[in-house]
């Protein structure tokens, strides 16, 4: 359950104790004796025989052997829940039963995303939309040599690495496409479907916002020597505010900043439409990223930088590591890191913090894994040959060798299911 769900029974359960709370009025438990009383003389000749102290005294008893009763009944049932809430949520399962298993007939090099409640799956022939049992809701063809592709909510951007196609697709299928003039490098995309892109011209870098039919928004010429290079940009779901984490090289040193431009109406007496920025001298940035429309962080190589506020940016959170990054993973609530783990039986330490930077949880990690990631509250781990997910406390929730390849994991919030994507199926799976 979560936390509502239970706060929600507790408050039913002290409702239904409330009986038991002390002040209860006598004079009216003498009135209802006194009904009851009346009920039952004006019955059977062998209780109307009854002296009327021994009929009163019987009903309180009955009464009192009623409301234990109840109690015992109500108090083994908040028993049996509470201690099914514990084993799910600390026992850890290290087996499953794949309960649905659908035939998967991808080439080779499909990559998969979730989107919505369903699956996309893309490759260099085109992508689809499919249901948990690979029923296809629809397809769309291309030719690209590399895809790419971005996420927001039910909104996907595909573009070809290199190449100079975008496709902007959501979960009805293809909203609109467009071509670029120059090689793209990155692609992002907000809820809206406006898309940014990093393109490539020798030695001059452009970040080129598009509607979804190509229609410009904003085209921002950058040279290595004006205002560095770009290492990664980020949209915000409304698709006004643009995130860009620049590079440059000044006078031998390594000097990174974070700008923010705005392209609604409150950007428009900004000069550029830069409404915020910072600068960092001897580090690198290489992921942005928003969190929601009024909070971004910039993750650097020893650290990480909570922003806060839509029309002008202001640094807020800062954390810094002592141990190098081995790796960072995120969604839109929480942000992880892995570092390399001084204890014999792990490979990684893991920290993983809010997006207000408020550190959530510690734990270790085996190595051997190919992909970690955030997905509905869990975090999961998988290489080709096993799957493990961690609840977002740390603590290991479940953790199997996998008697197939696995190409992707899911968790679609189903209680202890899981999807596991193969080369040939896609495996509803339970943990037991």
């Amino acid at each position: 359950m979560k936390k509502d769900q239970w706060k929600a029974f507790f408050q039913k359960t002290i409702q239904k104790l409330a009986f038991l709370k002390p002040g209860e009025d006598p004079q009216e438990e003498e009135e209802e004796l006194e009904v009851e009383e009346k009920e039952l003389s004006s019955g059977s000749a062998s209780v109307r025989d009854l002296p009327e102290g021994d009929l009163r005294q019987k009903l309180r008893l009955h009464r009192t052997f009623a409301r234990k009763r109840q109690v015992l009944l109500l108090a083994a049932a908040v028993c049996l829940v509470l201690v099914f809430y514990l084993y799910n949520t600390f026992f850890q399962f290290h087996d499953y039963i794949i309960s649905n298993s659908y035939e998967n007939q991808a080439s080779s090099g499909t990559q998969y995303l979730r989107m919505g409640k369903h699956i996309l799956k893309y490759n260099s022939d085109g992508v689809s939309y499919v249901t948990a049992k690979n029923e296809q809701e629809w397809s769309l063809t291309y030719s690209m040599q590399s895809p790419i592709a971005d996420v927001c909510g039910t909104t996907v951007a595909i573009a070809e690495q290199q190449g100079t196609q975008v496709y902007v697709i959501n979960e009805d299928g293809l909203v609109d496409s467009f071509e670029t003039t120059l090689p793209i490098l990155k692609v992002r995309v907000s809820k809206q479907g406006v898309v940014a892109v990093v393109l490539q011209e020798e030695d001059v870098t452009w970040v080129n916002m598009f509607q979804p039919d190509g229609t410009p928004v904003v085209n921002d010429k950058t040279t290595v020597s004006e205002s560095g290079y770009p290492i990664d940009i980020d949209l915000s779901p409304d698709g006004e505010r643009l995130l860009v984490s620049y590079l440059e090289m000044a006078e031998g040193t390594l000097k990174s900043s974070v700008v923010f431009y705005h392209f609604g109406p409150e950007g428009e007496a900004a000069e550029n439409h830069v409404v915020g920025s910072a600068q960092y001298d001897g580090t690198v940035i290489p992921i942005v990223t928003f969190c929601g429309n009024s909070r971004a962080v910039a993750v650097r190589d020893d650290g990480f930088t909570v922003f806060n506020g839509e029309n002008s940016p202001k640094a807020g959170a800062e954390i810094t590591f002592d141990q190098e990054i081995v790796s960072c993973f995120y969604d839109d609530s929480y942000i992880g890191f892995l570092f390399d783990s001084e204890e014999e039986d792990s490979e990684y330490r893991m920290e993983l913090y809010s997006q207000r930077g408020r550190k959530k949880a510690e734990g270790h990690l085996p190595g051997g894994f190919r992909e970690i990631k955030l997905e509905n509250g869990q975090i999961l781990v998988y290489s080709d040959s096993s799957i493990a997910a961690y609840t977002t406390g740390g603590r290991l929730r479940f953790s199997s060798p996998y008697e197939k390849e696995v190409e992707e994991f899911f968790y679609f919030s189903e209680f202890r299911r899981y999807m596991v994507v193969t080369k040939d199926s896609f495996d509803r799976i339970r943990i037991v």
